[in-house]
């Protein structure tokens, strides 16, 4: 059976031009080489192809791999025939290059709170897996290995990197980056989940004001094997890890309750109107809280409340008053958003911010977040849609208004003789 491949074009972009742009730039040989009019001149037409586009439930390491295939295709194309290359060479990867990979992620700071086996889309994740299986036995060796071959790189990797639990996860890619890519995303939102309840909740001392908000995370050193257990590239991926980063300590009545309120996120997840955008915000809302540069955490958990909130280029007024709308005091915490917002708008225009102030913007972001998204992850009331999840947002507060509004949507339900 055919692979259906599911592939738009964005709006607003004319692909004809670039494509006869492309044309005066590069020639395409009978021999399928390509002769250039200078060097990296194909580089922001790969681009700017990619940015045109979107295919469904794929990485942009798949992207990128068609697009470059489809833009080479002939010598002149027209938008139809690099969408239908374009979808043809989608086809071929899945049917000629997919193989099995297995990406190893050293987990930090769990505390026993991840385990047993998890599904997200095709990707299948085994937290900690037994170091005694004739797979783990090859990985280890090689990631040892890798490892030693780089230990005078400035990567700063924890140096009990080899004893950290590793999560495995299982996905068909067409090369090492998109299995990896694809990885990424799957654990990231099973972190997410736990980022919601398991984060510092308190200021870093200032001393180490570099600290990531979040208490589990992926650590460097993450690996692409085969089945067997063989390391299939010699590169590595890896995150910027603080110096001397000790894990926060739970008792066992935490842990019950960290699982217990993820466990609740998870099962509403499965029936969610607006699932894709949903674990689309937790593979955010992880990433936002994991990193060490504070300002990025701040101005990334800003960008996950624009996605969340409404539509592209809405208002950040309206964006601050629904997420403060789930707060039992609205109207100060609107004016903590009006806070924020502002402080977004400094760090934008290239307004110098203290490192200390970093880390307190950093916390009330996540703060002023945490209510909206636990609503917009959980629909409460079983709403319909996202638009009428932001549609419940913008109802009034004060109890005299929701009244007014019942009482006028009962008249207009009367005079149409409904009742």
């Amino acid at each position: 059976m055919p692979h259906e491949i599911k592939l738009r074009k964005k709006k607003g972009f004319n692909i004809d031009l670039m494509l006869s742009s492309l044309s005066k730039a590069r020639t395409v040989n009978h021999d399928g080489t390509l002769s250039l009019s200078g060097f990296g001149v194909l580089e922001e037409f790969e681009s700017y192809l990619r940015s045109s586009i979107e295919i469904d439930g794929k990485t942009d390491a798949f992207v990128r791999k068609v697009v470059k295939k489809a833009m080479h295709a002939k010598q002149d194309l027209t938008e139809g025939e690099f969408i239908k290359h374009c979808k043809r060479s989608a086809v071929k990867a899945i049917e000629k290059d997919q193989r099995d990979f297995r990406v190893l992620f050293p987990v930090w700071g769990s505390q026993k709170l991840l385990s047993g086996r998890r599904w997200w889309g095709d990707v299948s994740i085994t937290f900690d897996i037994q170091r005694s299986s004739r797979f783990a036995q090859r990985a280890m060796k090689d990631r040892a290995e890798q490892l030693a071959a780089h230990e005078n790189s400035s990567h700063d990797i924890p140096g009990n990197i080899q004893n950290l639990p590793l999560a495995m996860c299982s996905v068909k890619g067409i090369d090492v980056f998109d299995a990896f890519e694809q990885a990424e995303s799957a654990i990231s939102k099973e972190l997410g989940l736990y980022s919601l309840t398991s984060s510092r909740g308190k200021f870093i001392f200032p001393t180490n004001s570099d600290r990531p908000i979040n208490t589990i995370m992926l650590a460097p050193h993450m690996t692409v094997h085969d089945k067997s257990g063989a390391i299939s590239t010699s590169i590595f991926w890896y995150n910027r890890w603080p110096k001397n980063f000790s894990s926060k300590k739970r008792t066992a009545q935490e842990i019950d309750a960290i699982i217990t309120n993820s466990e609740k996120v998870r099962s509403r997840l499965k029936r969610l109107p607006w699932r894709a955008e949903a674990e689309a915000a937790l593979v955010r809302h992880y990433l936002a809280f994991a990193q060490c540069d504070l300002e990025s955490s701040f101005l990334d958990g800003w960008r996950l409340l624009e996605a969340i909130a409404g539509h592209n280029r809405e208002k950040s007024e309206t964006l601050i008053r629904r997420a403060s709308w789930f707060f039992e005091d609205t109207v100060e915490n609107y004016q903590v958003g009006l806070h924020l917002m502002e402080r977004r708008n400094l760090i934008s225009h290239g307004r110098a911010i203290k490192e200390s102030d970093n880390e307190g913007l950093a916390f009330q972001m996540k703060k002023f977040l945490t209510p909206f998204l636990h609503a917009f992850l959980m629909n409460p009331f079983d709403l319909s849609s996202l638009e009428e999840f932001w549609a419940f947002c913008d109802l009034p507060v004060n109890k005299e208004q929701r009244a007014r509004q019942a009482y006028l949507l009962s008249s207009a339900s009367k005079f149409r003789r409904e009742e």
